[in-house]
C-alpha cells in the first residue's frame, strides 16, 4: 500500500516600497523563502503596455485602446486606494 505525503508550498507576493513586487516561496515550514523573485512595477507595467502594441507599429494597437484605458484606471484606483489607506492608518501628507 501507498503511502501519501503531503508537502505545503506557498507563493506569496509582496509589494515594497520601493516599488518592487517580490514574490517568495515557502516549502514545508520553512520561515525563509526557498526561492525569492524580485520585479519592479515599472517593468511589469512595461510589460503589461507592450502586450497592447502591434508588432508592425510598436504603438498601441487601436483594437487594444479599451483594455488600456481599463488598465491605466486600476493603476489609478490602486493610487487612490494606497494613499486613501496610508491616511486611515496615520500618514499624513501635508
Amino acid at each position: 500500500m501507498a503511502t501519501k505525503s503531503y508537502i505545503e508550498v506557498d507563493a506569496s507576493p509582496w509589494l515594497t516600497q520601493d516599488g518592487f513586487v517580490e514574490v517568495g516561496v515557502y516549502i514545508g515550514d520553512a520561515c525563509e523563502p526557498c526561492y525569492m523573485e524580485k520585479e519592479s512595477l515599472i517593468d511589469l507595467i512595461d510589460k503589461e503596455l507592450h502586450s497592447f502594441t502591434s508588432p508592425l507599429t510598436n504603438k498601441i494597437a487601436h483594437y487594444h485602446v479599451e483594455e488600456v484605458e481599463d488598465f491605466l484606471k486600476h493603476l489609478k484606483c490602486a493610487y487612490k486606494h494606497a494613499k486613501a489607506r496610508a491616511k486611515e492608518i496615520g500618514y499624513d501628507d501635508e
